[in-house]
């Protein structure tokens, strides 16, 4: 028994140092090197080759392209692979013929190895082996040239606004500042300025400023820093983002009918200053702190700032009279991820339809049809009595006109 347990235990010792030596070759299937990076300095034409490795031992076939907005001056020599299972690696040979003019700084084209399927035959899964060798191209920078970083930081009474400036260019900054251009709520521009200061090359510096938080208390808001160096500008863009979106509940019904089929209305109030997608309310309803029913409503979208009113339809016919409280929880979704608001609950009195008929016209009619149907009716009968006062002043004035054609 002890000359099967240590036998047993050798063998699995010898398992993991096999299992670690195989795993760098599993693990190499790809491309070497990842990536071929050029300088401007040391000419135009290139002539490069990189090598997809096969370790797997796979047979198959893969197409190249090029992508990337350097990709009209890569010209590929090698547009298709096939693989044998025993072919380890195969190169793939490119050239590089870089303008008269290339951007300052890095720029990229990617070649991009595809494996194209074949027929797999029934109940197998087929993998695509999609892979990317990055060409960096890196241009000569001109004699003054900066980068810029915006970040921002909110205090209690102000926004810090600050630009991390870099200069990249052959020769000194003597003068540098940023000015900050931003819109608040009511659309009123806001700017402020940093203070002036140089940069040498090869260097960085922080630029700050101060923003009032008035008018920029939650939402979104574009902001432009445009950094003046020397004779020369630089505009960047970033989203400066205070608090998180919210949707309000601002209208339930008070009433339901028991045991029958209700018209609801609930209106939704969106506090972001962005329009907002897919608004929906997941419902939770409870007697005696037991819930008994749940639903969710239909979904709309919400113009930033604003409200909509959602008009549906809840199933009452298994629920009796009494008093009941509804967990109205809203879900949405802004340009960065989806929210969900805390639950919000509003109190809600099942009464049958005669006591129902006895509430005021605006309660009856909110609590079944909604609101906006007392709207309708109320529009419609102004409609109704101005087209018969119209009617009838017309009809006077046709009769006092053919009286006075008569004399």
């Amino acid at each position: 028994m002890m000359n099967q347990a240590t036998n047993l235990k050798w063998r699995i010792i010898l398992a993991m140092l096999l299992l670690i030596l195989w795993l760098p070759s599993v693990l190499s299937l790809g491309i070497r090197p990842a990536k071929t990076e050029l300088a401007i300095e040391n000419g135009r034409n290139y002539k490069e080759t990189f090598w997809v490795v096969n370790d797997d031992g796979r047979a198959f076939t893969a197409i190249i392209s090029v992508q990337g907005e350097m990709a009209q001056y890569v010209t590929l020599q090698t547009e298709e692979l096939a693989f044998r299972g025993d072919e380890d690696a195969l190169p793939v040979e490119f050239t590089v013929t870089l303008p008269d003019q290339v951007p300052p700084g890095t720029s990229a084209a990617d070649i991009v190895v595809k494996e194209v399927l074949g027929d797999s035959g029934e109940n197998v899964v087929s993998s695509i082996l999609l892979l990317r060798h990055k060409v960096i191209i890196q241009g000569p920078y001109p004699d003054k040239y900066i980068v810029a970083q915006l970040n921002f930081y909110e205090q209690d009474k102000g926004i810090r606004m600050v630009a991390e400036v870099q200069n990249l260019g052959k020769k000194a900054v003597d003068s540098l500042k940023t000015t900050f251009y931003v819109n608040d709520k009511e659309q009123q521009e806001h700017a402020v300025e940093t203070k002036e200061t140089s940069l040498p090359t090869n260097s960085k510096k922080i630029l700050e400023a101060n923003l009032n938080k008035k008018g920029f208390e939650q939402g979104e808001f574009e902001v432009a820093a445009v950094t003046t160096y020397d004779d020369q500008k630089l505009e960047t863009v970033k989203i400066l983002r205070i608090g998180e979106p919210a949707v309000d509940i601002t209208y339930f019904n008070d009433f339901f009918i028991a045991n029958k089929v209700n018209q609801y209305s609930l209106d939704l109030l969106n506090q972001w200053n962005q329009k907002l997608k897919n608004v929906f309310v997941d419902a939770k309803i409870k007697k005696n702190n037991q819930e008994v029913d749940s639903f969710r409503t239909k979904s709309v979208d919400i113009k930033e700032l604003l409200a909509e009113r959602i008009n549906d339809y809840y199933n009452a016919k298994d629920q009796p009279v009494g008093e009941y409280s509804f967990d109205l929880v809203v879900n949405f979704q802004d340009s960065v991820q989806k929210y969900q608001m805390p639950p919000q609950a509003f109190d809600v009195e099942f009464i049958t339809e005669n006591e129902f008929e006895q509430l005021p016209v605006t309660g009856a009619a909110t609590g079944v049809f909604g609101t906006g149907s007392v709207i309708a009716l109320a529009v419609a009968a102004s409609i109704l009595v101005s087209g018969t006062i119209a009617y009838f002043v017309l009809r006077r004035r046709k009769g006092d006109q053919q009286k006075a054609d008569e004399i």
